[in-house]
């Protein structure tokens, strides 16, 4: 197993070198220029041509994607918008997201699979098709509309602040109740980001589930004289859980692309929100370093879903 993840994680060098090259093409040839959100229109042409040169766009483009390998490389690349170092900014804004996701994870599998696996349990039933209903509209509704509903419920109808990590504004509270006001505000932007992780994993564990319990040993189990219990949760949950290995191993790249847009509507200061304001102000470098992040991320996940495979189904073995 060792050897094998030592030779995922060769092979992912090249594939991540092409996804730069293919990344940094496509965001230096897009329309527009960094220079007008980075510096005023008014400044002499010197300073233009000296910024210029500070961040290497003087330079062919070739040679633009040499220099930020090195700057990346190590760990010096700057920003446009502010001349802070990117790396710097992106770490003081991850455990935010990472406490985003991280909560969202566990309320999507904690309420999705007990949901999956009683609907396939109880198949047909009044109780599966309500959830059958209620995970076709957590998949239809998009996530930033249910945000602003529930912010216009909340703030207008109600007054409660949800924005933020913490109230606007509020006195220095004790502490219990200083972190109360955080897990609010962090609760809120990870029940809508799971919202639509619970719906799908629930329908992916209910068919996972339901092809699992017709499988000659399930039968076999039954025949056994085992409590319905006993075969559902002892023999069939295990082989049911691979489709969902596999959905765990493509949230990991969620750490970023999926924050987006509930991190800028929630005003949660995470690296989603960074990636959002760096697009609009054509901050290149931080860019850049967030979508080789995110890339990478999209490799890790595919690798630990395949080592998460053999640890869920021992016929599986990387040799």
């Amino acid at each position: 197993m060792f050897g094998y993840i030592i030779r995922r994680l060769i092979q992912t060098i090249p594939v991540l070198v092409g996804i730069t090259v293919i990344s940094f093409t496509m965001i230096h040839i897009a329309p527009g220029s960094p220079i007008g959100q980075a510096l005023d229109p008014k400044v002499p042409k010197k300073v233009v041509e000296q910024w210029e040169k500070n961040f290497h766009l003087n330079e062919p483009l070739p040679v633009q994607y040499w220099l930020w390998l090195k700057d990346l490389a190590a760990g010096d690349l700057k920003s446009f918008k502010d001349g802070r170092p990117v790396l710097k900014k992106i770490l003081e804004r991850l455990p935010a997201t990472i406490w985003l996701n991280l909560v969202a994870t566990l309320i999507s599998f904690a309420i999705a699979i007990p949901m999956g696996i009683f609907s396939a349990t109880h198949r047909y039933s009044p109780a599966d098709h309500v959830f059958t209903f209620f995970a076709f509209v957590g998949i239809s509704v998009p996530s930033f509309w249910l945000a602003y509903m529930l912010i216009l419920l909340l703030v207008q109808g109600f007054g409660i602040p949800v924005l933020g990590v913490q109230t606007f504004g509020l006195v220095p509270l004790p502490p219990l109740s200083g972190l109360a006001d955080r897990a609010w505000h962090l609760f809120l932007p990870a029940v809508i980001f799971a919202v639509g992780e619970i719906a799908v994993l629930s329908r992916y564990m209910r068919g996972s589930m339901l092809e699992v319990v017709r499988e000659d040993y399930i039968r076999t189990a039954k025949a056994k004289g085992l409590t319905e219990d006993q075969v559902n949760y002892r023999h069939a949950l295990r082989n049911a859980l691979l489709p969902i290995v596999t959905i765990f191993g493509f949230l990991i790249p969620s750490l970023i692309g999926g924050s987006v847009i509930i991190e800028s509507i929630f005003a949660w200061p995470g690296i989603g929100q960074l990636g959002y304001q760096s697009v609009l102000s054509r901050d290149y470098p931080t860019i850049m370093t967030l979508n080789t992040i995110a890339a990478f991320l999209v490799l890790l996940g595919n690798l630990v879903a395949d080592v998460l495979y053999a640890w869920v189904d021992p016929r599986i073995s990387y040799a």
